[in-house]
């Protein structure tokens, strides 16, 4: 018997005269059901019998069900030959002793896939090392960057599976941030902070930047149900050029205004911004006020907030 795993989402190669497609075969996960193919002119006109059934000499299925949503399922077929014995008690009975087995493992797979392409989405998008925190400090998600920067022991380290800084002072105040940013309805407003992470003498801090995550935007990006927090993991002295030119030109800032928001971002205040791009402190400050103006935030924290949310995976221009 061969095996066939069908898609969430059916190809649309298979027409709707495919048995699979109607509404009686999006079994539930972890059922069994027999089904022979019909054998009417309009089935056999169809592309899903000329191009599947007929070549391989299929006559009836047994199916086992893996996943359903509203729109879709998928299933696991073990088709049959006319030929072939068909499933014998002993036989169905060990697939509906297999069958929540099945279903397990398919579930387990959907995450691991959806964790993978989370994974490697915040790896190309991001460009920083980020942490998801549970209220508790709980690390729920860490990409590549982040796991490098606690096995380096970068400032950050794992204790009792939550995430901790280098001095209790700091881990007090990350636990704080994230607690809360966590809380839920409060993912929104004026909530977030930096810490610095020390990495030894002649070497300037890490920033961590700590942001609420609103339970829509956890759920969509990191599929969890609850409010989180995040983490974004900045080294200034590495430079942010590529992230910085992205927000520029998504809310249309000027040069001069990219390079004040890259100072922001940066960790610097006005007055240090303004003695580095030698222009004056009020000048600093109009940059930085179109700056919010265009980008629709009112204070620095909700800037820097709204530059690291426009990161994350799927979040829309302007958003």
């Amino acid at each position: 018997m061969l095996i066939l795993s069908l898609p969430m989402r059916t190809p649309k190669l298979i027409t709707k005269t495919t048995p699979l497609r109607t509404p009686a075969w999006s079994i539930a996960p972890g059922e069994v059901r027999a089904c022979s193919y019909t054998q009417t002119d309009s089935f056999r006109a169809s592309a899903y019998y000329d191009e599947f059934v007929r070549p391989q000499g299929w006559a009836g299925l047994v199916a086992t069900g893996l996943a359903r949503t509203p729109d879709s399922f998928a299933l696991l077929a073990l088709t049959r030959a006319p030929d072939a014995v068909w499933v014998e008690p002993a036989e169905w009975r060990l697939l509906e002793t297999l069958a929540p087995h099945l279903q397990r493992a398919a579930a387990v797979h959907c995450l691991l896939a959806r964790t993978r392409a989370t994974a490697n989405s915040l790896a190309a998008a991001a460009g920083f090392a980020v942490f998801v925190l549970t209220g508790n400090c709980r690390v729920l998600f860490a990409n590549p960057k982040a796991e490098d920067l606690v096995r380096r022991q970068m400032g950050f380290r794992y204790e009792h599976g939550q995430l901790a800084a280098a001095t209790p002072a700091l881990t007090h105040r990350l636990h704080a941030l994230a607690r809360a940013g966590s809380w839920p309805g409060r993912a929104t407003g004026d909530i977030g902070g930096t810490i610095e992470l020390s990495r030894g003498e002649n070497c300037p801090p890490l920033l961590a930047q700590v942001i609420p995550l609103a339970a829509s935007r956890a759920a969509a990006v990191f599929d969890i149900d609850r409010p989180a927090a995040a983490v974004f993991v900045v080294d200034p002295a590495a430079g942010l050029g590529a992230q910085i030119e992205r927000f520029a030109a998504r809310f249309g800032l000027t040069i001069a205004e990219t390079r004040v928001l890259a100072e922001i971002i940066g960790g610097n205040g006005l007055r240090a911004a303004a003695t580095k791009l030698k222009i004056t402190e009020a000048t600093a400050r109009s940059h930085a006020n179109h700056i919010l103006a265009k980008t629709g935030t009112t204070r620095q924290t909700a800037l820097i907030r709204r530059f690291f949310e426009a990161a994350l995976p799927g979040v829309a221009a302007g958003a």
